[in-house]
């Protein structure tokens, strides 16, 4: 066992280390759970054991965005029960062919014992919540109600009982008389179908979901299925039968009848009912297998605009007939302008060609701790009227080459719309992204991550 656990182990870790950032909208899934499946009785006399049993199904689930979505679907659902009772007895009056008896019944030598299996049909409806954990796992958590369709429900009765009647006149037993329907001993071992009403569960689940692929994905978690209502069917008279009654129109067969909707009458008091309540439990493990479709941050790839070289490229007299005889002085003195520009800008403010850091994993919003540091840049910017910047997006290591450019170079305009909305010439600002190519910081700690996800300052 401890072999084949290692093996799925590294097989889900080697599968998930090609997978990629990222979420589809949709999702379709198939799973399967097992573990504790059990009915709880709430008991006047008896014992209850706990039943095991599983389920499967077919799921739904939208998302909205990267971390929320909603679910549902159809599970089928088997669930156990059983009691144990170790003495029966009690007596009533019945009515035969000619007068009154008084009808006793009781465990004789062996105990009895009920078996309950249902089926049922679920149908939930579960909120659901994701976030990354690690590369390619994320940890995910789901609540919500359910609604339980009844399918089937039987009940299996096994016991060895002993009847018998008294004399209304002289008090004396009747004991071993067929013709009155009264033995010593009258083997019980039958099964019956049992009426129940529609089940309300509270439903939770958390666990890991491994990420193979764009596309498929495996969700390993718990789970526990609490049921809220009495699942029995009938009113309170439907639910006091006598639990062995006499049979007055045939007497050699009494009828049984099942102790989750029987009474008894205790040594003092009035009649009881065997069961209370009757509800549901399920709790275990659960694997889910999902197909995913239509990307929801899966974006449009933004061009990347280049530092604008408008000489570069031109021959000299390309540039002669453009500028003049005077090129080479002309772009000399451009750039000997543009260099002592650099000088002085750099000497009074270092940290222009700082970085802002700490975006949020997948988005490119400036955060309000940004925006001081961004405005200390649009007022140099205002104070040397000749200067340019770049801009440089970056990000962390997930996801794609492509998916990252993209939200680098989305991070960098989200910088540059904001500098333009200070007053600062759109032209004067160029952007690029370099994706996840060139970390500050080991990506290795969710913080060194957070650090990565930055915008880079430079001086063209």
């Amino acid at each position: 066992m401890k072999k084949i656990l290692l093996t799925i182990t590294i097989g889900l870790f080697a599968v998930s280390a090609f997978a990629q950032k990222q979420q589809n909208r949709h999702e379709f899934s198939l799973w399967g759970a097992g573990g504790i499946s059990t009915l709880q009785y709430d008991l006047n006399t008896g014992e209850s054991k706990i039943g095991y049993g599983g389920m499967a199904g077919l799921g739904y689930t939208y998302f909205f965005n990267y971390h929320w979505g909603l679910g549902t679907g159809a599970e089928f659902s088997i669930l156990n029960g059983k009691l144990e009772y170790p003495l029966i007895s009690d007596r009533y009056w019945a009515v035969n062919q000619t007068s009154s008896v008084a009808f006793m019944y009781e465990v004789d030598g062996q105990n009895y014992e009920e078996s309950q299996q249902l089926f049922y049909i679920n149908i939930p409806l579960m909120a659901k919540y994701q976030t990354d954990i690690a590369k390619n796992k994320k940890f995910y958590a789901a609540i919500g109600p359910k609604i339980g369709i009844p399918v089937k429900a039987t009940g299996t009765a096994k016991g060895n009982l002993s009847t018998k009647g008294q004399n209304p006149s002289t008090l004396d037993p009747y004991t071993n008389m067929p013709q009155h329907g009264f033995f010593n001993n009258y083997p019980v071992d039958k099964e019956t179908d049992l009426e129940l009403e529609l089940n309300f569960i509270a439903s939770l689940e958390a666990g890991v979901k491994w990420q193979f692929n764009n596309k498929c994905s495996l969700y390993t978690g718990l789970f526990c299925d609490y049921g809220l209502n009495d699942i029995r069917k009938g009113n309170d008279q439907e639910l006091a039968l006598n639990f062995f009654e006499y049979n007055k129109n045939q007497t050699s067969v009494p009828v049984s009848n099942s102790v989750l909707f029987s009474h008894y009458t205790p040594d003092k008091g009035q009649n009881e009912a065997f069961v209370d309540r009757l509800s549901t439990l399920s709790a275990g493990l659960k694997l889910q297998l999902t197909f995913g479709i239509k990307p929801f941050n899966k974006k449009e790839v933004v061009p990347v605009i280049p530092v604008e070289k408008p000489y570069e490229g031109l021959t000299a007299d390309q540039l002669r007939d453009i500028m003049g005889e005077n090129t080479g002085e002309i772009l000399e003195a451009q750039r000997k302008n543009l260099e002592e520009l650099k000088k002085l800008i750099m000497k009074e403010d270092p940290d222009l060609t700082g970085s802002i850091t700490g975006f949020d994993l997948d988005k490119s919003d400036l955060l309000p701790e940004m925006l001081p540091e961004i405005d200390r840049k649009v007022d140099i910017m205002k104070k040397y009227p000749n200067a340019k910047i770049m801009l440089v997006g970056h990000t962390d290591y997930t996801a794609s080459n492509a998916y990252n450019n993209n939200l680098g170079m989305e991070r960098a305009l989200s910088v540059k719309a904001y500098m333009v909305s200070k007053g600062i010439d759109k032209n004067r600002i160029y952007i690029s992204t370099k994706g996840k190519t060139e970390p500050m910081l080991p990506n290795d700690t969710e913080n060194n991550r957070r650090l990565n996800r930055r915008v880079e300052f430079f001086l063209p």
